[in-house]
C-alpha cells in the first residue's frame, strides 16, 4: 500500500478501508481497490490477467499493467462509474473471477434516518434519532414529489386511501408531470394500491410459483441516471407501505442515502427483476429469487463513511450478517422482528461467550416455532433477550455493533432482511451496513426505546469504564505511554496496541493500571489503538504516535 497522510482505517472482516487525503482504499477479496479522482489502481498478491468493463454497456476498458501483472492501472474514470473486472490469476487458481466496483460519486452523501416511533434520546452522541410517527408516509411522498426524472419502486405491499391521495396520488403526480415510473411488487400480497396507480404506469408482479419465495423489498430508487448528483437517492429498510406498517401501531424505520454510485447499484438490482432497462419489463428475460445474480457492487465510499451493499439470495446476505456479529468488539444490540437461523444464534452466543458481555437483543412476540428466542435466552442471558409484546409488530432487522465505542468502527446492519432461511435462499431482499457513528447511534436510540418498552434494562457501562477513570498520557506520544488511574486499581488485566492496519503490536499483562507503562518508541508515527481490560470490561483509547 503506497504511503500516504491517513487518517484512520475500518477492518470489516473481509474487507479494510484505509482512508487518506486524496484516496480511498478497499481490501477485496483477492486484491487492493486504490481510488483516486478519476482513477482506479488494482493490487494482487499474485500475477492476474485482467479485463475491466463498464457494468452498463459492457464496453470494455483499457487496463494498464503497471507491476508483473499484480498491479493496474484503470484511467479515466467517471464519478459513480459501475466497472465489472473478470480476472483469473495467472499460476494456481485459474478459474474465472468477476467483481464489480464502484467509484465515489459527486453525490452529498447525506444520509438520513426516520423511524414511525419514539427514540430514546437520552442516548445520544451527536443528533438525536427522527421520530415521524405517522408521517413517515408524508416523508415519502416529499420525497416522491421531488423527483424529476426516473422513479424505480420495489415494495413488498401497499396501501394509498385513493389514486389522487396518499403514496399512489404522489406517484401518479409523477408520472403526469413526466417523470419515467416503474414498479415491482410482491405478486402473493393485496397490494390495495396497485389498482390505484395511472394504469399506464408499468408494473410487475414478483413470480408465484413454489420455488420462490416473496419479494420483499422495500427500496425505491430516485433519478438514477440524473446529469445532477444531488439527485439521486435510495430510500430503503423495514417499512412496508400498508397502514399498520408504514403509520404504525407496527414498528419500522426508513433510510434515506443521497449518492448516485448507490443509486445506480440499486437501479442494477431493480433491472435484474424487472429484465431490461426500457419502460417495459421483459418477464422472460427477468430474475427474481434464487434465479438473481450476484451483479453489484458491494462497497461504496459515500460522504467519507463506508457503505456495504447486498442483495438476497445472491450475495450471501446471512454471511454478511455473521461477519458483522464477529467484528464487534465492545457491544452489539440488535432489534429485528425474528432469528430463525441457528447458525446466526450460534455466532451470537460464540461472541457473548468470547467475552463481550454487552450483548443485547429485543425481537417480536410474534415469531414461528422455529424462531432461536429460547436457544438465545439460554446461551446469553434471559435479562438480555428481550420478548417485545406492546402493540403492532417488532417489524425492524437492524444490528448496532460498538455504540459505545468510537475507537472501533461503528456500524448498523439495516434492511428487508430477516434473519430467516427463505430470505437467506428464496426471497428478494436487500441490507445495508453503514460504518458511521452518528447513524449507528441512532439505531441504537431506537433500540434503546424498544428494548426497554420490552423489559429489557441497558447498563451502558458494560463493555467501557468511565472516561474519566483511566487515561493515557502523553498524548500525543513520541514512544512512551504511562496510565494514570483515578480509582487505584490494585488488580489484573491486559493491554493491547494494535495499529491502523488491524495488526497486534503489543499485548501485555498488569497488576496495578496506575504503575504500568508501554513503550511504543520503535512504532512508525502514526494512529494506534490502545484496548485496556479489566474483569471483562474494556476501554478504547486512540493514540497519536508522532
Amino acid at each position: 500500500m503506497p504511503k500516504a497522510k491517513s487518517l484512520y482505517l475500518v477492518c470489516i472482516s473481509l474487507f479494510c478501508v484505509f482512508y487518506t487525503f486524496s484516496q480511498t482504499t478497499i481490501k477485496e477479496d483477492d486484491y487492493l481497490a486504490i481510488y483516486h479522482n478519476n482513477s482506479i489502481e488494482l493490487k494482487f498478491d499474485s500475477p492476474v490477467e485482467i479485463k475491466a468493463y463498464n457494468q452498463i454497456d459492457l464496453k470494455e476498458i483499457n487496463v494498464v499493467s503497471e507491476l508483473n501483472q499484480t498491479a493496474f492501472l484503470i484511467s479515466n474514470v467517471k464519478p459513480a462509474q459501475i466497472l465489472k473486472l473478470v480476472y483469473h490469476f495467472i499460476s494456481g487458481r485459474t478459474s474465472e473471477h468477476i467483481n464489480y466496483l464502484a467509484s465515489p460519486s459527486m453525490s452529498s452523501g447525506t444520509i438520513n434516518v426516520y423511524f414511525n416511533h419514539p427514540v430514546d434520546v437520552t442516548f445520544t452522541q451527536t443528533q438525536n434519532g427522527v421520530n415521524l410517527g405517522s408521517n413517515l408516509d408524508d416523508m415519502l411522498i416529499s420525497y416522491i414529489n421531488a423527483c424529476t426524472n426516473t422513479l424505480d419502486i420495489a415494495i413488498y405491499n401497499s396501501y394509498s386511501p385513493g389514486g389522487s391521495s396518499g403514496i399512489a396520488g404522489a406517484i401518479n403526480a409523477a408520472f403526469s408531470r413526466g417523470v419515467q415510473v416503474r414498479l415491482i411488487y410482491d405478486g402473493s400480497t393485496s397490494s390495495v394500491m396497485i389498482p390505484l396507480l395511472n394504469p399506464l404506469i408499468p408494473t410487475l408482479p414478483s413470480p408465484t410459483s413454489s420455488s420462490y419465495g416473496i419479494m420483499h423489498n422495500k427500496f425505491v430508487v430516485f433519478d438514477a441516471n440524473s446529469s445532477d448528483a444531488t439527485k439521486p437517492l435510495v430510500w430503503t429498510g423495514s417499512t412496508n407501505w400498508t397502514v399498520a406498517q408504514i403509520d404504525g401501531p407496527d414498528k419500522n424505520s426508513a433510510i434515506v442515502i443521497q449518492d448516485q454510485a448507490l443509486a445506480l447499484g440499486y437501479k442494477i438490482e431493480f433491472e435484474e427483476m424487472w429484465g431490461s432497462s426500457s419502460l417495459v419489463p421483459d418477464t422472460v428475460a427477468s430474475k427474481f429469487g434464487p434465479y438473481k445474480t450476484n451483479n453489484t457492487p458491494h462497497n461504496y465510499s459515500i460522504g467519507g463513511k463506508v457503505v456495504n451493499s447486498y442483495f438476497s439470495p445472491s450475495d450471501g446476505a446471512n454471511a454478511k450478517i455473521i461477519e458483522t456479529i464477529n467484528t464487534a468488539n465492545s457491544d452489539i444490540d440488535i432489534a429485528t422482528m425474528l432469528i430463525t437461523r441457528s447458525d446466526i444464534s450460534s455466532a451470537l452466543i460464540s461472541k457473548f461467550n468470547s467475552g463481550l458481555s454487552n450483548l443485547n437483543l429485543v425481537l417480536d412476540s410474534q415469531n414461528p416455532t422455529s424462531n432461536q428466542l429460547s436457544v438465545l435466552q439460554t446461551g446469553i442471558n434471559t435479562s438480555r433477550v428481550a420478548t417485545y409484546t406492546g402493540s403492532g409488530i417488532m417489524h425492524h432487522k437492524f444490528m448496532v455493533i460498538d455504540n459505545f465505542n468510537s475507537a472501533s468502527d461503528p456500524q448498523v446492519l439495516v434492511g428487508s432482511h430477516n434473519w430467516s432461511t427463505s430470505a437467506e435462499t428464496k426471497n428478494d431482499e436487500n441490507i445495508l451496513i453503514v460504518h458511521d457513528a452518528t447513524i449507528t447511534n441512532q439505531y441504537y436510540q431506537a433500540f434503546a426505546y424498544l428494548f426497554q418498552q420490552a423489559g429489557g434494562v441497558l447498563n451502558t457501562n458494560e463493555g467501557q469504564f468511565s472516561s474519566n477513570n483511566s487515561l493515557v498520557y502523553p498524548n500525543p506520544t513520541n514512544g512512551i505511554l504511562h496510565f494514570a488511574n483515578n480509582e487505584s486499581y490494585n488488580v489484573s488485566g491486559t493491554i493491547k496496541v494494535v495499529n491502523v492496519l488491524g495488526n497486534l503490536i503489543l499485548e501485555d499483562q498488569f497488576d496495578n493500571l496506575a504503575n504500568k507503562t508501554i513503550d511504543l518508541s520503535s512504532q512508525s508515527s502514526g494512529i494506534y489503538f490502545v484496548e485496556i481490560k479489566i474483569n471483562g470490561n474494556s476501554k478504547h483509547i486512540k493514540v497519536l504516535k508522532s
